[in-house]
């Protein structure tokens, strides 16, 4: 047992000996064994312990009260707390703290379904109950909703809204959340918007309440331990129909995306998307499986990446489009089938292209978007030991879509990193979670080879400086990298950490709380 940075081992013991009057001495977690479970187990630092984030002890609280309590202990003790709620936030740093010595407070005894609302369609949730765990117990209540739906299924609702995850169901899952309840960094309990009304009967109804909107503050932050959220539900709907419309002209692709965001502007369709399967034909990213045409790689390999009527022709050589736009009609059957028809007649007006419909789910009986436990996708690029995600966010056009993969691709080619770029190939991005924003989800895998690692991980920060610095920055970053992905955020010398910083220093004077996290460091940890 190490204790945290500055503190000796005899007041961490007193510190864990209150911990354990606040739990009970079977809720607090100190021995090697014990804590070793807490660390990363996709962590970048394979094969160089003394880089590794590890936490000094655990503690696991069963209801909002031993929060409080936790937090005031900390306070007395000087003691920094890193609080999960299931951990399993994996490829982003799962339950490792981002400072080392931190006592980990894991939320996983706060489990419980508090409130479903059938008639409203909102729900309120502790944070460890898992995704796989909320849908059981809508199966099990016949609730009507889909709840959110990320994989794999072990991850927290609200963990994940905090982090600002997606999901199939509900797409952009913060956007869902209405009302929090937070333990501030001083042990007080704060509740938001119109649930700080003490008979509010409107906490779920309307998120705003009066004076500043606090919710998104709690989110990416070290401001507060979430203890109870409330969602939105989105209500299973008769039918869902995926449709697609292709063409073998890069041309057609701004044409494309104007019709999709169409529909989405429009609120038609629930989700979107463009992409070039030929130039992603050779990819492996995300557990994809190559296609066999050697020539996508020799073009992409090129500094100029290949010309337009190039690319034209390979498409039309191998029957693979240069050009493929996705969406997702959700709601009535009628209503699905009247939206697929004006989703026909709008895409036709671009000439050569194909329309056709893919896959259709109905919600009778079973969820068939229910979430699960494979995440043997990942396993399919290659033996590894995990992943980390590299993950910018670029508008839906035909200039940035282009314009982020020849940034990517270049700064490959600028670090003779051919294996990489092979792998990740070419990507549109993924647009389904959020109406007018698409985002690439790149991985990182994790080998035995240190070396290999260590420059994969210099990879991944000039990639964040090459992208940043065009517009195009992280919205989510592994533990490893929050504060490099905080410094894109520069607007007038970096005002938005600065006002993080303010914030941090008057609600957590002593800096107990996720230090680092997002980059928001206290302090005495500042210069550090």
């Amino acid at each position: 047992m190490k204790p945290p940075p500055g503190i000796s081992s005899e007041a961490f013991a007193r510190a864990l000996r209150d911990f354990a009057s606040a739990v009970g001495p079977d809720w607090v977690f100190s021995s090697d064994e014990d804590v070793s479970q807490y660390d990363d187990s996709y962590t970048p630092f394979v094969g160089e312990p003394d880089k590794q984030y590890h936490a000094s002890a655990a503690v696991s609280p069963a209801s909002v009260e031993q929060v409080q309590q936790i937090v005031r202990i900390a306070n007395k003790h000087r003691i920094p707390l890193y609080p999960i709620s299931t951990g399993r936030n994996l490829g982003y740093g799962g339950s490792s703290p981002t400072y080392s010595g931190c006592v980990i407070v894991d939320l996983k005894r706060m489990d419980r379904v508090i409130e479903v609302n059938d008639r409203e369609a909102y729900m309120v949730v502790e944070p460890g109950i898992s995704f796989l765990d909320l849908q059981r117990y809508f199966d099990e209540h016949d609730h009507p909703f889909l709840p959110a739906t990320p994989d794999p299924g072990w991850g927290s609702p609200i963990g994940n809204a905090l982090d600002h995850g997606i999901s199939g169901a509900a797409g952009d899952n913060f956007g869902m959340v209405h009302g929090l309840e937070v333990v501030l960094p001083t042990g007080e309990l704060l509740r938001t918007g119109m649930g700080a009304v003490p008979t509010s009967k409107m906490w779920q109804n309307y998120r705003y309440g009066y004076g500043p909107y606090l919710d998104g503050i709690f989110s990416q932050s070290n401001f507060g331990i979430v203890t109870k959220m409330g969602f939105w539900l989105v209500r299973k709907p008769e039918l869902q129909q995926i449709f697609t419309a292709s063409s073998f002209k890069t041309d057609d692709m701004q044409p494309l995306l104007d019709a999709m965001q169409t529909m989405r502007d429009t609120g038609l369709i629930v989700g979107a998307g463009v992409g070039s399967p030929i130039r992603e034909s050779m990819s492996t990213n995300d557990g994809r499986v190559p296609f066999g045409v050697p020539e996508v790689r020799t073009l992409l390999f090129r500094r100029d990446g290949g010309s337009t009527a190039q690319w034209d022709q390979l498409a039309g050589d191998h029957n693979i489009p240069a050009v493929r736009a996705s969406g997702v009609a959700r709601g009535p059957a009628r209503v699905v089938r009247a939206t697929l028809d004006y989703a026909r007649d709008l895409v036709s007006a671009v000439a050569g292209v194909t329309f056709e419909l893919g896959k259709s789910l109905t919600f009778e009986g079973k969820n068939p978007m229910a979430p699960s436990v494979d995440f043997s996708i990942i396993a399919r690029q290659e033996t590894s030991h995990g992943h980390f995600y590299f993950s910018p966010m670029f508008k839906p056009t035909v200039e940035d879509i282009f314009g982020i993969n020849d940034t990517i691709r270049n700064v490959m080619l600028d670090a003779d990193d051919l294996d990489m770029l092979g792998n990740f190939g070419w990507s549109a991005g993924r647009g389904s979670s959020y109406t007018k924003a698409y985002m690439i989800l790149m991985e990182f895998l994790i080998h035995d080879d240190v070396a290999l690692n260590r420059r994969r991980r210099e990879l991944f920060l000039r990639l964040v400086d090459a992208c940043g610095s065009r517009g195009w920055a992280e919205y989510r970053a592994p533990v490893a990298f929050q504060t490099a992905v905080m410094g894109q955020y520069t607007f007038n010398d970096h005002v938005l950490r600065r006002f993080n910083e303010q914030l941090k220093d008057a609600i957590d004077p002593n800096g107990i709380l996720a230090p680092g996290k997002s980059g928001i460091w206290p302090r005495h940890l500042r210069q550090a």
